[in-house]
């Protein structure tokens, strides 16, 4: 394993400003009943409820850290659509996308697999460059990376407090990032040949899915989504912009 202790993992690009910082993994302010589930991580092989105070490393420098939080303001902001089902303005999809690539980053520092599939200069538990050049905003996602959408045909919302985050694994390498979020279920695709993620069902991922999302094709990059507000019931619709 990697041993990335005090090193910022945004450093290839030589711009490292400031101490290196302790990090929240997963955004704080994105989940004020402060719990998330996690799950296929080294440190937490079966789903594990963790504390959000508990999920702090020193990963990042104070410039990459602030670099970052225009991110998390985004992540908020569409967590909190999809817990009322609807947006004021269209999300920002690829700053919550450079979000999601973020958080599965800061999850899987020091793992036993490499973070996305196939990525130049990749060693296990420690981004490749060119991902952390997409994190920063330096390069796009290629085509058929990104964010896709788990619909819901049920339309039944999640626990607003069950927030989950977990790998999904192919040999050593992990392709595949799962997020929760809200009632909203939403895949990370690291994959960058031009692979359009199919139904979770037919490549064996995963059991613990409910059978209407498992079953469902995931949407590349949706426009808008139609979603049910978890305290009123009431069905709206949850906007993207990607440009």
């Amino acid at each position: 394993m990697q041993n990335n202790k005090n090193k910022c993992w945004a450093a290839c690009f030589s711009d490292c400003q400031g101490e290196i910082t302790a990090e929240h993994l997963v955004s704080k302010s994105l989940f004020p009943d402060g719990i998330v589930f996690v799950e296929g991580f080294d440190w937490c092989e079966n789903i594990k409820k963790v504390g959000i105070n508990s999920l702090t490393r020193k990963i990042l420098c104070k410039k990459h850290n602030n670099d970052f939080s225009i991110l998390d303001s985004e992540a908020k902001y569409a967590i909190n659509c999809f817990g009322k089902g609807k947006t004021e303005r269209p999300i920002n999809g690829i700053l919550f996308e450079r979000w999601l690539l973020k958080t599965a980053i800061n999850l899987s520092i020091d793992c036993n697999f490499h973070i996305g599939m196939g990525f130049s200069d990749s060693i296990k538990g420690y981004p490749a460059p060119y991902a952390v050049a997409i994190a920063l905003g330096k390069e796009p996602f290629s085509y058929k990376m990104g964010m896709y959408l788990l619909e819901n045909k049920e339309g039944v919302p999640n626990n607003s407090t069950e927030q989950l985050i977990m790998p999904i694994n192919m040999n050593d390498e992990v392709g595949l990032f799962l997020f929760g979020l809200r009632g909203t279920n939403i895949l990370l695709s690291l994959n960058p040949n031009n692979y359009e993620v199919p139904k979770l069902s037919s490549i064996g991922l995963h059991e613990i899915l409910p059978v209407d999302v498992k079953d469902s094709k995931p949407v590349y990059r949706p426009k808008s989504f139609t979603n049910i507000n978890i305290d009123s019931g009431l069905i709206n619709s949850v906007e993207f912009s990607y440009t």
